[in-house]
């Protein structure tokens, strides 16, 4: 085999080699390179064997042809350039969770208002100082809960005529609802009613019981 079949040989495979479509970036240059190194240098390294002697003029494109391939290989090596890796694929993106549902607000608790009742010595209708810090009470209840309207009961024990037991419930309870609108309550909000005898907490057949039933009590409404 001559030198010039040998050169032909070594410069298909180059070019070969220089179209892989798996070679990298690198290998691809170096491939390439080397093609026209090889090209270049053997015929150059022809013409000078030709000139030294035309029996070393295939040497010579040899010669040269491998020592291009490996300059320019080596050249398009390192003028080469990497190929950017492929740029991985957007995940696809997700529904929004719906969104939660509104909590609905807690129900208000109302505030339980509670006003004590009084008592009242036999047969009288006036109220006893001890119970009015009682009614002071009762009337700052009021004023804080404007809304409030408020039933006043009177009571009384067995002792007289039903008759007579029935006016006094019900003085009873008018002397209560001028006391608390002395103190700012509206008349508007308080209501009286008498019951006389007839609602007894207690047994009128004691002078304990009969003190239990002559009272006042308040019913709240709103």
């Amino acid at each position: 085999m001559s030198n010039v079949f040998r050169y032909l040989v070594v410069c298909f495979c180059i070019i070969s080699l220089a179209g892989c479509a798996n070679m990298s970036a690198r290998q691809k240059g170096f491939a390439k390179g080397a093609a026209v190194g090889a090209v270049v240098g053997g015929g150059t390294g022809a013409v000078i064997g030709n000139q030294v002697d035309d029996s070393n003029r295939d040497t010579g494109a040899a010669i040269g042809a491998v020592a291009g391939a490996l300059i320019g290989g080596t050249i398009g090596a390192i003028m080469a350039k990497e190929e950017p890796a492929p740029a991985p694929p957007c995940p696809k993106a997700e529904p929004a969770p719906p969104a939660p549902k509104p909590v609905p607000p807690a129900p208000v608790k109302k505030e339980k208002i509670v006003l004590r009742g009084i008592n009242f010595d036999f047969d009288k209708s006036n109220i006893k100082p001890e119970f009015q810090p009682v009614l002071d009470e009762a009337a700052a209840i009021l004023a804080k809960n404007a809304n409030v309207s408020v039933v006043i009961e009177g009571h009384t024990d067995s002792v007289g005529t039903e008759a007579y037991n029935q006016k006094l419930s019900e003085r009873r309870a008018d002397s209560v609802k001028k006391y608390l609108v002395g103190k700012g309550v509206a008349s508007s909000r308080l209501e009286t009613v008498g019951f006389g005898e007839l609602r007894p907490i207690a047994s009128n057949d004691t002078d304990e019981g009969r003190a239990m039933n002559r009272r006042v009590e308040f019913k709240v409404s709103e």
